[in-house]
């Protein structure tokens, strides 16, 4: 585990971050900054529902603290590339979904520490040895968001006729190694995963389905047009896992606060996976 912790954890945030700022254009941030309605609307509501949703899902299952701070640890980090990927799947709003995923993981340098530091206080305050460094965690975040962001944009402009082919390769790459890393994990904390699989499983996929009902209903309320709509829904669930398991290994050396969102990634995968067909399936009829 000792690499995974110094080098994978690090390399796989650093290579998913590159790939947020690599899937931006100028053009796409200018068109996306004048629906400024959007963007706060859209990440304030991931910023205030989705710590709510871990809350609800804390109070009514009643899950360990490992399985609570993993949830915690998931409600405070940002959207993930991934919902990218399901977006465009799903022929929703692409340009929107990449613009919020970058915003949130900018916003995340200053809302993970707070976010953390905040339900760690709240649901975990009789674990006297947990300690949220919230220093070292803005810093780790610094050097892994905001850093390759702005490398990822610099890519981008440079060559921009092999910009496309770049941009799968980096996005088959970095989830190819997320899902090398979440498998990896899995496979060296089973024996503390397997004692509340059943449970975990059950928190992720009401996490998942609640995040999506919230994002939908909060676009429907503003409103939204239908692709609008339905990439609030696959943003708001899909969140950069890489991100959590860092800071549960390097950040709080606590692994086991790693199992729910491992198992978030392989539970979520099949209810996302369940939207765009439908989608795609509904869009085809019309």
């Amino acid at each position: 585990m000792e690499s995974i912790v110094d080098v994978a954890i690090p390399v796989v945030t650093f290579l998913m971050m590159i790939t947020v700022g690599h899937g931006l254009t100028t053009t796409e941030l200018r068109r996306s900054a004048t629906d400024v309605r959007a963007l706060i609307t859209a990440s304030v509501g991931q910023l205030v529902l989705l710590p709510l949703i871990a809350t609800v899902i804390i109070l009514v299952l009643h899950p360990t603290p490992a399985v609570v701070a993993g949830l915690v640890l998931v409600a405070a980090s940002p959207a993930g590339t991934i919902s990218n990927f399901y977006a465009y799947l799903a022929r929703a709003n692409l340009a929107l979904s990449v613009t919020l995923t970058a915003l949130s993981c900018l916003l995340s340098i200053v809302t993970i520490p707070t976010l953390v530091a905040a339900g760690f206080f709240f649901w975990l305050e009789d674990q006297p040895d947990i300690e949220v460094p919230i220093t070292v965690l803005t810093v780790q975040l610094v050097a892994l968001v905001a850093l390759p962001i702005l490398i990822g944009m610099a890519l981008r402009r440079w060559r921009p006729a092999a910009t496309e082919i770049r941009d799968l390769w980096l996005r088959r790459v970095s989830l190819s190694m997320l899902l090398v890393l979440v498998i990896w994990i899995t496979n060296d904390q089973w024996q503390a995963i397997s004692v509340s699989f059943g449970a975990i499983a059950v928190a992720s996929i009401i996490f998942t389905i609640l995040a999506a009902a919230a994002g939908y209903a909060l676009a429907w309320a503003t409103g939204r047009p239908a692709a609008d709509r339905l990439t609030y829904l696959i943003e708001f669930p899909c969140r950069i896992l890489a991100l959590a398991l860092m800071v549960a290994f390097t950040g709080l050396d606590r692994p086991e606060f790693a199992a729910f969102a491992t198992v978030l990634f392989l539970t979520q995968a099949l209810v996302m996976l369940s939207v765009v067909a439908f989608s795609r399936r509904l869009h085809d009829q019309t």
